[in-house]
């Protein structure tokens, strides 16, 4: 078996960027609590942290309460120090954000239906272009560029593999923005970036196994963290739940009959926009059959469907999943609704943007 060793410089690479999502995701902080944390000798945390503060990256804010020796002082990501663009398709909205993912400037898009990728890019780099005409920032100071898109995204490639919303298949859309962005376009499935939005705004109660459920009446899908990490699956097509089958003659605009989103968006219709407990059975159908597979711990269930549920529909649907769901006795399932889904999806392409521009891997 051939085994793979990290260079010097990789290696040293990786633990700087181990360090500041550490920062990041502890801060303020001290440097013994670094120390103390991490699998990295002190002297070479010592340097890392110099080098973090003399690009800029992290700075020292305030000091803390002494334990007889020298007062600590605290270590906080420099959120300014880098800015990037990021177009998310569920809202239509182009952001310019800092490093911690909050926002400086927004702009709302419009597309025609099936716009094609060509017309897609040169939308969003003119939204860019007016943004940067305000002088919100620097030219240098901007890393990149996130798309949040619908469909199947290969994110190894920057590849859209196919997306029967958009009608696009095998579309690399990196290469559309290489020119502005160099190799720092990152584009992902926005069901898992809303994912990533919840689990950096909840951390723990849903870090271990939890499903997010993207409920809309223009697509359904699912996406899953294992252990903080969003799963992808062999091909990056895992989370296709709204072209799961069921036995009802209704056309979809993948071309096949009988999938989850295409029934409940003609139930949708066929009700002038009500949810009626029809659709609400089977919203159930796939959520628990996602449920019974993957063994999640939580499952948070939000999008359009979801905001436009009273109290009382979204007490029916989760007896509904619970009813349909294997050995319910057995689970621990807890089942949360979010109605944010703008400021879920912001959260998770400031996580994401992060996590990409400073790997771990």
């Amino acid at each position: 078996m051939k085994n793979s060793f990290l260079s010097h410089a990789d290696a040293a690479q990786r633990n700087k960027n181990t360090i500041l999502h550490f920062v990041r995701a502890h801060q303020p902080i001290s440097r013994t609590d670094i120390w103390e944390a991490m699998d990295i000798s002190r002297a070479s945390v010592t340097q890392i942290i110099r080098q973090l503060q003399e690009s800029g990256l992290i700075v020292e804010t305030g000091e803390g309460e002494s334990t007889g020796g020298r007062k600590p002082r605290y270590l906080m990501l420099c959120d300014d120090t880098k800015k990037f663009y990021a177009f998310d398709w569920l809202s239509h909205t182009l952001y310019l954000m800092d490093l911690s993912g909050h926002v400086i400037r927004e702009m709302k898009m419009k597309f025609f239906d099936r716009v094609s990728p060509e017309l897609f890019a040169e939308a969003i780099l003119r939204g860019v272009d007016k943004m940067e005409a305000e002088k919100l920032c620097q030219p240098e100071e901007v890393a990149g560029i996130v798309l949040s898109l619908p469909g199947l995204v290969d994110i190894h490639t920057g590849t859209v593999i196919y997306a029967a919303e958009l009608g696009w298949q095998g579309v690399n859309i990196r290469s559309l923005f290489r020119r502005r962005f160099g190799d720092n376009v990152y584009a992902e499935k926005l069901t898992n970036v809303m994912a990533l939005g919840e689990h950096a705004a909840s951390g723990s109660e849903t870090a271990s196994h939890f499903q997010l459920f993207v409920l809309d009446s223009a697509g359904i899908g699912v996406a899953t963290i294992v252990h903080g990490g969003c799963q992808h699956g062999a091909n990056c097509m895992y989370g296709e739940l709204g072209h799961i089958k069921l036995p009802v003659d209704v056309p979809c605009s993948c071309g096949q009959r009988g999938c989850l989103e295409a029934i409940v968006k003609e139930k949708m219709q066929q009700s002038g926009g009500v949810i009626t407990d029809q659709v609400l059975e089977y919203l159930s159908v796939g959520v628990a059959t996602s449920v019974n597979i993957s063994d999640a711990r939580t499952i948070v269930l939000t999008g359009e469907l979801i905001e436009h549920m009273d109290a009382g529909q979204r007490s029916a649907l989760g007896d509904l999943i619970r009813e349909k769901v294997t050995g319910q006795q057995f689970r621990k399932l807890q089942i949360l609704f979010r109605d944010q889904t703008k400021q879920l999806a912001e959260k998770g392409i400031g996580a994401y943007f992060f996590d990409c521009y400073f790997p771990l891997d």
